[in-house]
């Protein structure tokens, strides 16, 4: 999905207007409708920020790099980890980096197949 659909889709899915999303991001209605029909594309880093800030996604989503809307979380908190039989902390934003990391190149089925086994394995552990 390039820049064009995801920028529709998140202002969709926000029932916001083009004029709505405009004023928001200080901009002309025309602007994006320019961006969402991929007839231009922004030419400010800072707008492109903005506009991800705004959805809560990350810029990689926003240009179709990655499907993955954002690679953290912003609840940080420290989960035990333990490697060679040492105990180490390790903080959840780095502990999801690498999980999306290593699932980012995945078909989606697979991924469905990982977050079942993720869930199985939390009824485990309760």
């Amino acid at each position: 999905m390039k820049f064009a659909e995801r920028l529709k889709l998140l202002r969709e899915e926000k029932n916001l207007r083009q004029i709505d999303l405009a004023k928001i991001l200080n901009i002309s209605r025309q602007s994006v409708s320019n961006y969402e029909n991929g007839v231009r594309f922004p030419n400010d880093e800072l707008l492109l920020r903005r506009i991800a800030e705004f959805f809560d996604v990350s810029i990689d989503y926003l240009l179709g790099v990655t499907n993955i809307r954002n690679y953290y979380n912003r609840n940080i908190e420290n989960i035990e980890a333990k490697e060679n039989g040492t105990d180490y902390k390790i903080d959840k934003k780095t502990a999801l980096n690498n999980l999306f990391y290593e699932v980012d190149d995945l078909p989606s089925d697979k991924i469905e197949k990982i977050t079942a086994i993720i869930k199985t394995i939390k009824t485990l552990i309760k």
